[in-house]
C-alpha cells in the first residue's frame, strides 16, 4: 500500500526525472534484448531449417567424399536402408544421387550440382519454397527428364518453368554427356549461395546422366524428428556399417551430420551466440545501474518519510521492503513499454521483412526473426528477479538513516 501511494504521489517529486529516465531504460533495454534474441533464434531456426531441407540431418555416403566436393557412387543396399529406418529417432530414409554439371541456355552458362531424388523422398521443404511451377515428375513410369532450379539460377540463364535447358556432363576418363531438360518449376529459400549451386531432378535422370547403373547411388538422406539426435544417431549408423561384412557395398561409407559438413556455417552461428550473450549483458548492467541510481533517489527523497515510520516502530527490512515494491512496480511499468516496442518491431521484421541482408555476407536476403514464448517469458521473468535481487542492497541504505536526523525533513 505505501509503495503504490508512494508511486503515485511521485509526480511532483524532485526524483521524478530519474525515475523517467530509469522507466525508459528498462523500457530500452528490454526491447533490445528482445529484438537480440529474436534476431538470433531466427537465424539459427531459419539456417538449420535451410540447411536440414539441403543436405539432410545426416548423409551417409562413399568416404571418398570427404574433403571432396563429390564421392564414389556406391550400390544400394536395402538391408541397411531399412535397418536405419527402423531407428525410432529416424523420420526418413531417402536414396539420392548427386552429380556437377553444366547448364546452357542460349549463350547463359552456370554451373550447379543436380540431386535426384526418388518417389520415396520427403519433399515437403522443397513445396513450401516452390515459387512457380512443381517439382519434377517422380511417379511415372517414364523419365520426366524436368529440374527445379532456383530463382536465382532462373535469373542467370533467363528462363522461366516450361523452357528447355541443355545439360552437359563431364566426367574424368570417359567422354562428355549432354542431355535436355525442361524446367519444371522454380524455388527460392532466401539463401543465395545454396540457391544458386542446387537444383532437382528425378534419380532415374541423374543416373542416366552420369552412366550409372539402376542400383547405383550417391548416399542416403537420413531426416530425423529432432535434429538434437544427430550426432548420436551417426555415431549408431558408422557402429553398424563398421560391423557390415567386407564385402558389403556399403562397408566403405560414413555417416556424417550438418555440422560436421559444413562447420563453417555453425561455428559462424557460434559466433553470433557469444554476440548476442555479449549484448544482453551489456544491456543488463546498463538497467541495474539506472535502477539502482533510482533506488537511491527514492530513499533520499523519502527520509522524512523513513524516519516517522522508525519513530512507529517499523523495522528497517519492513521499510526496505517498501522500496523494492517500488523498484519492482517502476521495473514493471519499463517493462511493459519494452515488451511492447520489442514484439511490435518483431512483428513488423516477421510480416513485411524491412530490413534486407546482403546474401554474399549473411547467407540469407532478409533478416529472420523468431519468438519463442518459453524464452520471451524466462527473460522477462529472469531479468525482473535479478533487478529486484540487486535492489536489495541500495534499500539497505534505510538502516543508516537515523530517526532523529531523518525527522527534520519533509513527509
Amino acid at each position: 500500500m505505501l509503495a503504490q501511494r508512494t508511486a503515485r504521489a511521485d509526480g511532483g517529486s524532485r526524483g521524478v526525472v530519474m525515475m523517467r529516465i530509469a522507466t525508459m531504460t528498462v523500457a530500452l533495454a528490454l526491447a533490445v534484448m528482445i529484438i537480440t534474441l529474436a534476431v538470433f533464434t531466427g537465424f539459427r531456426r531459419q539456417i538449420s531449417s535451410d540447411f536440414r531441407g539441403f543436405a539432410s540431418d545426416i548423409v551417409l555416403f562413399d568416404v571418398s567424399g570427404l574433403g571432396r566436393s563429390e564421392a564414389e557412387p556406391v550400390v544400394a543396399d536395402d538391408d541397411v536402408k531399412h535397418w536405419i529406418a527402423e531407428c525410432k529417432e529416424v523420420a526418413s530414409v531417402a536414396e539420392y544421387a548427386a552429380v556437377g554439371c553444366m547448364i546452357k541456355s542460349g549463350d547463359k552458362v552456370v554451373g550447379l550440382q543436380i540431386k535426384g531424388i526418388g518417389a520415396e523422398c520427403d519433399t515437403e521443404w522443397w513445396e513450401n519454397h516452390l515459387e512457380q511451377g512443381a517439382l519434377p515428375d517422380r511417379e511415372s513410369e517414364n523419365r520426366s527428364k524436368q529440374l527445379l532450379i532456383s530463382q536465382s539460377t532462373a535469373r542467370s540463364l533467363e528462363v522461366e518453368v516450361g523452357d528447355k535447358l541443355e545439360l552437359l556432363y563431364l566426367d574424368s576418363g570417359t567422354s562428355p554427356r549432354r542431355d535436355s531438360f525442361r524446367v519444371a518449376g522454380i524455388y527460392s529459400t532466401g539463401m543465395e549461395e545454396m540457391d544458386r549451386s542446387m537444383a532437382l531432378a528425378d534419380i532415374r535422370d541423374v543416373r542416366r546422366l552420369a552412366g550409372w547403373g539402376d542400383e547405383m547411388i550417391k548416399g542416403y538422406d537420413v531426416m530425423l524428428r529432432r535434429s538434437e539426435d544427430a550426432e548420436r544417431v551417426a555415431s549408431l549408423i558408422n557402429d553398424h556399417i563398421a560391423e557390415l561384412p567386407d564385402d558389403n557395398p556399403l562397408m566403405n561409407s560414413l555417416a556424417t551430420t550438418i555440422e560436421e559438413r559444413y562447420p563453417v556455417v555453425f561455428d559462424w552461428l557460434k559466433a553470433h551466440t557469444v554476440i548476442a550473450q555479449a549484448i544482453l549483458i551489456i544491456m543488463m548492467v546498463v538497467l541495474l545501474f539506472n535502477m539502482a541510481a533510482a533506488m537511491l533517489i527514492m530513499v533520499f527523497d523519502r527520509i522524512g518519510m523513513i524516519g516517522v515510520l522508525k519513530a512507529q516502530g517499523m523495522r528497517n527490512k519492513a521499510i526496505a521492503r517498501i522500496f523494492l515494491y517500488r523498484a519492482a512496480l517502476l521495473f514493471a511499468r519499463g517493462a511493459a513499454w519494452g515488451n511492447a516496442i520489442g514484439l511490435a518491431l518483431v512483428a513488423v521484421q516477421a510480416v513485411w521483412h524491412p530490413v534486407k541482408l546482403d546474401p554474399e555476407g549473411y547467407m540469407l536476403s532478409e533478416l529472420p526473426v523468431s519468438i519463442g514464448l518459453g524464452w520471451w517469458a524466462l527473460l522477462n521473468i529472469a531479468t525482473l528477479a535479478t533487478t529486484v535481487a540487486v535492489m536489495v542492497l541500495p534499500s539497505m541504505m534505510v538502516a543508516r538513516i537515523k530517526c532523529e536526523e531523518s525527522l527534520k525533513y519533509k513527509l
